[in-house]
Formats: structure tokens, C-alpha cells, sequence
């Protein structure tokens, strides 16, 4: 079996163990290995209440503890974490293990600043009357789709990108 079968068959057979959803989010992070004082400047790509997925090619191993800060929008987290998943050459994913009211209130604001009219950010253009409404999303707009959310999340299309992407793929 060729490795990309392989990778492709292990990761359909993976059992999902995250309890909440997680939301697409970009912002600088900073992780430090509690023990070994390792600092690792990263970018958080997705977060949700109870941790969050860092972008990194060398990560740390599973069930190492870590200090972890992410600044987005002008605001600060600081939290401790424990790293839950690990792939070398993507990143990790952590589940926080501390937050205060106050940190679960700033990473939910962060959340519903991007969940809500951020869909306006990405919208086409007004079409002009003349214009041909759009076809109903096929298989190949759905995998478009998913590949320009992905190549967003990763932090190798700006906002401005997807939305040219969007709008040309739409009309």
C-alpha cells in the first residue's frame, strides 16, 4: 500500500475526541514547554473554548504541559495547557487546563467576531442585474470551497484572497 493510502485510510479510521466545535481562527501564539523552557513561536489556526490547534512543523509531544499565549485583535491569553495531539510537520492540538471567566470570555468574543459577520467579509460583490444567478454548489464548488478555507486557516491566503477567490468562483 502506497503511504499515501495508508496516511489517508489512518486518518478516516481515527476516532473523533474533541467534545467542542472548533472554529477557523488565525493569530500570532507563543508556546513554552513548562520543563524544558522550549519556546516555540507559532500561529494559532483553530480554537474553541477547551484548547487550540498550533500550526508547527517540529511539535512537541503528546502530554507535554506548556504555557501558551495568543494575541489577537489587541487582546492577550495566557493559559497553561497539556498538548493532546501531535503530528510532526503540521502542528499540535491543546486542551487548555486553567481558564478563568475572564479568558473564556475573551477566547468566546474572539469566536463570535469571526462566526459573525465575517461571512460579510467574504461576500461577492453586488451582481448587476444581467448577471446569471448563481448554479447550485456541485461537488467540485464544495471541494473548492473547503481547499480556500483550508489554504485561509493555514495563513497562505489573506482575507482579501478568499474573497477574490469567492467572488470569482460565485459569479
Amino acid at each position: 500500500m502506497d503511504p499515501i493510502s495508508k496516511s489517508f485510510r489512518g486518518a478516516t479510521s481515527t476516532k473523533e475526541r474533541r467534545q467542542r466545535k472548533r472554529h477557523i481562527f488565525s493569530a500570532t501564539a507563543e508556546v513554552v514547554d513548562v520543563v524544558s523552557g522550549t519556546r516555540l513561536s507559532t500561529r494559532a489556526a483553530d480554537l474553541n473554548v477547551g484548547g487550540c490547534y498550533l500550526d508547527l512543523l517540529n511539535p512537541l509531544p503528546i502530554g507535554t504541559n506548556v504555557r501558551v499565549r495568543i494575541v489577537s485583535d489587541g487582546a492577550e491569553l495566557k493559559c497553561m495547557g497539556v498538548v493532546r495531539d501531535s503530528q510532526h510537520g503540521m502542528g499540535m492540538g491543546v486542551a487548555f487546563t486553567d481558564l478563568d471567566g475572564i479568558q473564556t470570555a475573551l477566547i468566546e468574543s474572539w469566536i463570535e467576531k469571526r462566526n459573525s459577520p465575517a461571512l460579510a467579509n467574504f461576500s461577492p460583490s453586488p451582481v448587476s442585474e444581467k448577471a446569471k444567478p448563481a448554479a447550485p454548489p456541485d461537488q467540485k464548488d464544495a471541494l473548492a470551497t473547503r481547499l480556500i478555507d483550508l489554504l485561509h486557516k493555514k495563513g497562505l491566503l489573506t482575507s482579501n484572497d478568499v474573497a477574490s477567490l469567492l467572488r470569482d468562483r460565485i459569479l
